[in-house]
């Protein structure tokens, strides 16, 4: 019996290839980002930025349309520290959600997106620095327009990971435990530290944000749950959003007009969204 000879993948081989993938992931996320800017910014406005990798390309470039006039006076309204420092260093002007009359726009990075339902995860990630939800919640409560931005591989069919929710710090542990009640069998509830891995409590260094606010992250165990039963998103924010304590969640719901994919097999790709979409089961 003769047998075909398996193809033989030099390390060489292999090298390049791995460096091809990942030129190529690298240029759909400058064209995502730049497509964003392109389709959505346009001159004599005012901009909110958030965090993330693609948000920070987006200003890059936006910085580059200021210098070559293919965009005028587009003043940046940055959400996070990230958002101000890149906008700073590639010349777009600064201003504050309080000092902007109107925000046309905000671009900021879905960390999960679900498509079916136009809900989105945000703030999961403590790298390469925390998540600053309560700017981001008052840019989402005066801009017109919101775009997110994502990899292809965070566009889900359900939301699956850990969820932030930020608590007063003076009195985080009793929010923290009606979570853990709420979660119960369902997911962990865990302190977030403020570098690292730690444990439940935080460990001996938790992260406390500039406004005094804690981070616990609700470890769901299998997707979105709620006393014990798959349940909607929704749901799931009421019930965080009604114990005392907590300042807010890095769930969110209806509020992408639309968002732009960077898929480095199929190129990028637009989700619009003709009105928000009311969050369906999870």
């Amino acid at each position: 019996r003769t047998h075909s000879a398996r193809p033989i993948v030099h390390p060489r081989s292999r090298t390049r290839l791995l460096v091809r993938a990942a030129a190529a992931a690298d240029d759909s996320k400058r064209a995502a980002a730049e497509a964003a800017v392109d389709k959505y910014v346009s001159s004599n406005s005012a901009v909110a930025f958030g965090n993330g990798e693609l948000v920070n390309q987006a200003i890059a470039y936006l910085g580059s349309c200021l210098m070559n006039k293919k965009l005028e006076n587009v003043i940046a309204v940055p959400v996070s520290s990230a958002a101000a420092h890149e906008a700073a260093y590639h010349g777009v002007p600064l201003t504050t959600v309080e000092e902007a009359k109107q925000v046309s726009l905000l671009l900021d990075q879905a960390d999960q997106y679900d498509e079916s339902a136009n809900a989105a995860l945000k703030g999961i990630r403590a790298e390469p620095q925390q998540p600053e939800l309560p700017r981001l919640r008052q840019a989402l409560s005066c801009v017109q327009k919101v775009v997110l931005l994502a990899e292809s591989q965070d566009v889900v069919p359900q939301l699956c990971a850990s969820l932030p929710v930020f608590i007063d710090g003076g009195q985080w542990e009793e929010p923290a435990e009606a979570l853990d009640d709420l979660f119960l069998g369902d997911a962990e509830i865990w302190r977030r530290p403020a570098a690292g891995v730690a444990n439940p409590r935080g460990g001996d260094n938790p992260y406390v944000s500039p406004d005094g606010h804690n981070i616990v992250d609700v470890r769901f165990y299998e997707g979105m749950k709620l006393f014990g039963e798959d349940a909607k998103y929704d749901q799931i924010a009421q019930e965080i959003e009604q114990i005392e304590g907590v300042i807010t969640h890095g769930l969110l719901l209806g509020v992408a007009d639309a968002v732009v994919v960077a898929d480095p097999q199929q190129g990028v790709r637009v989700l619009e969204h003709q009105a928000a979409a009311g969050p369906s089961s999870s």
